[in-house]
């Protein structure tokens, strides 16, 4: 398990706010459910976390539809933004993805900025 509970200091709930408001750019509030299932069965987020994000969403606009299997890219930039609110950091092995993972990387202050 990558994420076994969802901190609740500010560090926290900013870094699930960028990454639902990103998911939610790609589908709905009911894909990003099955979604987040879908992460919680492959072991990157535990039961815990699940709900917690699910509740975080609530208050979250979705500008997206359509089905909650998406692009590789976006799911490995789900799994830094878990590895990410877990405290695990990001190997910088990850620097040359197509993803977030450089901004994150060299600017991390601007993944948090709103």
């Amino acid at each position: 398990m990558i994420l076994n509970d969802l901190g609740d200091d500010i560090r926290s709930a900013i870094i699930a706010e960028k990454w639902l408001g990103y998911l939610l750019q790609h589908m709905g509030h009911g894909e990003l459910e099955k979604l987040l299932e879908h992460y919680e069965q492959i072991g990157w987020i535990s039961e815990n976390a699940r709900r917690k994000l699910t509740k975080i969403a609530e208050g979250i606009v979705s500008s997206g539809k359509g089905n909650w299997q998406l692009p590789g890219r976006v799911h490995i930039t789900s799994l830094l933004f878990i590895a990410y609110l877990a405290g695990t950091g990001i190997p910088r092995e990850v620097h040359e993805i197509d993803t977030y993972a450089k901004i994150f990387i060299e600017n991390p202050e601007e993944m948090l900025s709103i």
